[in-house]
């Protein structure tokens, strides 16, 4: 019998890739409670490409998470238009890697853990920590395949390469729900990166919440200088 192709990068329209932080991990009712996770799903309206995807998996006996979308209800779930060449349905998969080795429960290394890169013409940028490509960006995600001795297999996120950029940013909605403006009518002022402007115009705040102001906008500023650094030595 003729083996079947092993298939370790899927190319498709991202959605939802959440590596820049880690995530809960889902569970269902009674189960034992997981560390969390790195994710990322890809949509594909190949047909044919499906198809030896999961005769691949099949062969190497290793589960996977997959959804059937209609393309007309596309847009409702994912907030994006579907992919250009879909037909009648689009099939969204989705990969993990958890935050902790199996057999220790040890944090994987950060050399190990998925990553994000932007091709920029001929080159490969790491913007695992500077950008989110948000849903509609595409590219590749690529798989770490474990086969064990039992001759099953498991399919973990590797890393994922950009190849058209559409950058998430928060709306300004999110951004005031999350600024603690809500409480400015007790009397105090919000210490955030931003606040400092709004502290420099009213002279009748307090020192004490000027400088800490000042001092949480530094500190934002020196983790963002730290994120700068690119690594691209890390293969795809």
């Amino acid at each position: 019998m003729q083996e079947t192709k092993e298939i370790n990068k899927i190319p498709g329209m991202l959605l939802y890739v959440q590596v820049q932080k880690p995530v809960k991990a889902y569970m269902t009712a009674g189960e034992d409670p997981k560390p969390d996770e790195w994710k990322a799903s890809i949509a594909i309206a190949d047909e044919d490409f499906i198809d030896s995807f999961e005769e691949f998996a099949s062969e190497v006996g290793a589960k996977y998470s997959i959804k059937k979308v209609k393309t007309a209800s596309f847009e409702e779930y994912y907030k994006v238009a579907p992919p250009e060449d879909a037909g009648k349905n689009v099939w969204v998969l989705t990969f993990r890697k958890s935050t902790e080795l199996g057999k220790t429960g040890k944090p994987v290394p950060d050399l190990y853990r998925p990553r994000v890169f932007e091709k920029i013409g001929k080159t490969m940028v790491d913007v695992t920590n500077t950008k989110l490509p948000a849903n509609g960006s595409k590219g590749i995600i690529s798989l770490e395949i474990f086969h064990r001795k039992n001759g099953t297999a498991s399919f973990y996120l590797k890393n994922i390469l950009v190849t058209s950029m559409i950058e998430y940013t928060k709306s300004d909605s999110d951004t005031e729900y999350h600024s603690g403006a809500e409480f400015e009518d007790e009397g105090v002022v919000v210490a955030n990166a931003t606040a400092d402007s709004k502290l420099k115009e009213d002279k009748s705040v307090a020192p004490a919440a000027k400088k800490a102001a000042k001092e949480v906008a530094k500190k934002v500023q020196e983790e963002t200088d730290e994120t700068d650094d690119i690594d691209e030595e890390v293969p795809f």
